[in-house]
């Protein structure tokens, strides 16, 4: 099965789209593996549907800082809100991602969701909430924060 990147709708999919095909051409181009693209938006339970259980692996980047944190003006400066702002505890999006790759992902596929450093403990606790996801495990960065969370169908 060929690797699937899917982005959430917002006024600048387009935009990421056109760049993420331009990345994969190049990539496909230098001899890597081709991967189809698709846009939708993730808090859609109906997305990708007829994709259910035959995906190997789900990344998302999601909007994960909690509504009320001040954020870095190359931030709040240059990347629309809706990118960057998850809810009142920033799980609103990845609530959905964890919902999704939960139906999308086949047996042995993997799922990768970037979080906010304070969601060490809670993004780690959504995966392990669905049954289909084992191995649950959170990873820091490189300066020794939690930032992603990993999980197994």
């Amino acid at each position: 099965a060929d690797p699937v990147l899917f982005a959430q709708r917002c006024r600048r999919t387009s935009v990421a789209l056109s760049w993420a095909r331009r990345n994969s051409d190049l990539r496909v181009e230098a001899g890597d593996t081709p991967i189809r693209l698709h846009s939708g938006d993730v808090t859609n339970p109906k997305l990708l549907a007829d994709m259910d259980c035959t995906v190997d692996l789900v990344l998302c980047n999601p909007p994960y800082v909690p509504s009320g944190v001040a954020v870095p003006p190359e931030v709040l400066d240059h990347d629309p809100a809706m990118a960057v702002f998850g809810g009142p505890d920033g799980l609103a999006v990845i609530r959905s991602v964890v919902a999704a790759a939960a139906r999308l992902l086949k047996p042995g596929g993997y799922v990768g969701i970037e979080h906010d450093d304070t969601q060490g403990e809670s993004v780690p606790t959504l995966l392990s909430g669905r049954r289909v996801l084992t191995d649950v495990a959170d990873h820091k960065d490189l300066a020794g924060r939690p930032r992603f969370a990993t999980a197994r169908r």
